[in-house]
């Protein structure tokens, strides 16, 4: 019993104090010094073995300007100590307080000499450095430490402060140094690193980073560095760039295509096409391994379908029957005939063999996701067949199956859709709210979207008059009937001139144009907006509309250019910022070499 009483009151007691400590460390914040140096001082009147609290105590005389008084506590704390060695430091920094720098000086040499003979203070002597923020001391005290006994390893705290000090080479030289001895050090590296990347290769860090590795490479070349080129030019999103390093390290270890296939994936996510088909064509060549081929073959013809036009369609429609013949008809193949029914639907507008095909796949043995999947595809299809309230039913289903999916968020957005098709604004915006803090980043973007379409324009029409004329015209696009669409946005732009729904109009209709090859209207309607709404939410999509039609169709390279440059210094916020500088340089001629 005396014994659980002696436990209680000890417990007590420190909990108390720890309290008391809280709360001084809360006067302190707040400037007010003497009440917190009155608790810690009966703290260390309670102990005066804690040297944490006679520091402490010194740091509020130094904060109060009591330089005399932090030299007496220095004094009086040292008489008593067993371990001096972290006394120097205080004093130096007293001293520099005072404007006594020679003096400073002298008491930080001494501080870090005592490293010779005691090289196991040298790491508390060099966090002492760092606690008053002196970096060069704390890097020294480090650095002789592991030069007195080669034992202990400081290195990573030596990087980090040369990072902290803005010295970028000497940062990335020591942690490379690390990842050369121990490769499994690379994540914990790439971490840190990415402190200092961005998505701008002008950057300091990132050309630091390139420099570095560069250098090395020409005298000890070894794919680490290329695993770290890889890895800069990703954050850079310049996947071909990526693809040099990755392929080399693939044609010297004939391993890990699936860094490769990853790489493609995240290339497409980007939109960068081009990188993609690339590195796909790559994986087809090289691989021997049937199912990786076969997602390569599935993801390039994928990128290739997306992207076609009319007279392409009978060539991808032949390469996709191609592939299902040599793949076969079955729950392996599904990502390829899905692909397929989604191309013959919303592309060609063969309805019915892409029925037929979804049909065969229901009978396979398919995931719950798959069949959602097929689920969503076909109410698309019903939409597209004006049967909006049998894709209502659709849609709502996939929301009951896989309520925590991301594909329920996303059927739920096309349930929003459909609603704004209908003309039904009110119930679609009530939809529209709640995925705005979807948890994917496309989903809730295309939903903010809409949302300001309708909300945006419903404010100045309560009869939806305009709103109607341009759902139904956007109706018209979603159905693959381009002339229609066409027609549809001229007669608005005519029956509401003026309406602050023109501009959108104008936009929708702009892509229209280029699909149908019709550059020349385009960039008519993408110069209206420019012209006549330069305060217009969408005055960075007609800038980068018209850029890359400059820049990929009537061959302006140096008005493309110019464009981008807009979007670079007038919408920094802007989506298309990124891609516009990464367009821009590459057209003025910043090549840098890629290859080690």
């Amino acid at each position: 019993m005396n014994r659980l009483l002696l436990f209680l009151f000890l417990l007590s007691s420190i909990l108390g104090q720890a309290q008391s400590i809280q709360l001084a460390d809360n006067y302190a914040d707040q400037g007010e010094y003497e009440k917190a140096y009155t608790i810690y001082e009966k703290a260390y009147q309670g102990n005066k073995r804690n040297f944490n609290y006679l520091f402490r105590m010194v740091e509020f005389q130094q904060q109060l300007e009591n330089y005399q008084k932090a030299d007496s506590l220095l004094n009086q704390g040292e008489q008593i100590a067993a371990a001096k060695f972290l006394f120097p430091v205080e004093r130096g920094f007293n001293a520099s307080l005072q404007g006594k720098d020679e003096l400073a000086a002298a008491y930080y040499n001494s501080a870090i000499a005592q490293i010779d003979s005691m090289p196991e203070s040298g790491y508390s002597i060099a966090q002492a450095f760092e606690r008053r923020t002196l970096l060069d001391q704390a890097i020294t005290s480090y650095e002789k430490t592991m030069a007195v006994n080669p034992s202990y390893d400081y290195n990573f705290q030596t990087a980090r402060l040369y990072g902290e000090q803005g010295k970028l080479e000497l940062m990335f030289n020591k942690y490379l140094d690390l990842i050369q001895n121990n490769e499994e050090l690379v994540p914990r590296t790439q971490a840190i690193f990415s402190q200092y990347i961005t998505d701008d290769a002008a950057n300091s860090g990132n050309q630091a980073l390139r420099k570095a590795v560069l250098l090395r490479s020409r005298s000890n070349p070894s794919l680490i560095y290329n695993q770290i080129l890889s890895w800069l030019f990703i954050q850079q999103k310049e996947f071909n760039a990526a693809f040099i390093q990755e392929k080399a390290i693939y044609n010297r270890t004939r391993e890990n295509i699936l860094n490769l296939q990853n790489l493609a994936v995240m290339a497409m996510q980007e939109k960068d096409d081009a990188a993609a088909l690339n590195i796909l064509d790559y994986i087809i060549e090289e691989t021997q391994v049937q199912s990786i081929k076969y997602v390569a073959q599935t993801l390039e013809l994928k990128i290739k379908s997306d992207a076609a036009v009319v007279s392409d369609f009978p060539a991808i429609k032949k390469s996709y029957e191609q592939l299902i013949s040599d793949y076969g008809k079955d729950e392996r193949t599904f990502s390829l005939q899905h692909n397929y029914a989604n191309f013959l639907a919303l592309q060609t507008g063969d309805i019915q063999q892409a029925i037929e095909l979804l049909s065969t796949l229901e009978d396979q043995k398919l995931s719950r996701y798959q069949m959602a999947e097929n689920k969503m595809l076909l109410a698309d299809i019903l939409v597209l067949q004006e049967q909006f309230n049998r894709a209502l039913i659709l849609y709502s289903q996939i929301q009951n199956e896989l309520p925590n999916a991301e594909i329920a968020q996303e059927s739920q957005f096309k349930v929003a859709r459909t609603s704004y098709f209908q003309g039904d604004f009110p119930w679609s915006l009530t939809q529209l709210k709640v995925l705005r803090g979807a948890a994917s980043k496309l989903i809730a973007n295309d939903a903010m979207e809409l949302s300001l379409t309708i909300s945006d324009h419903s404010l100045y029409d309560t009869t939806y008059v305009a709103l109607k004329a341009f759902a139904k015209a956007e109706f018209k696009q979603y159905q693959n009937k381009r002339t229609e669409a066409i027609a549809l946005y001229d007669a608005l732009l005519q029956d509401h001139k003026g309406d602050p729904i023109e501009d959108e109009a104008l936009l929708k209709q702009a892509k229209l144009y280029e699909l149908e090859s019709q550059f020349q209207k385009a960039e008519q309607n993408y110069l209206k907006i420019i012209d006549n709404y330069p305060s217009s939410i969408l005055m960075d999509d007609a800038l980068y509309g018209i850029g890359l039609l400059y820049e990929n169709q009537t061959q302006q390279p140096e008005e493309a250019q110019k464009i981008y440059e807009k979007i670079i210094y007038n919408h920094a916020d802007s989506i298309y910022f990124i891609d516009a500088r990464r367009r821009f340089r590459r057209l003025r001629g910043d090549f840098e070499t890629t290859e080690l």
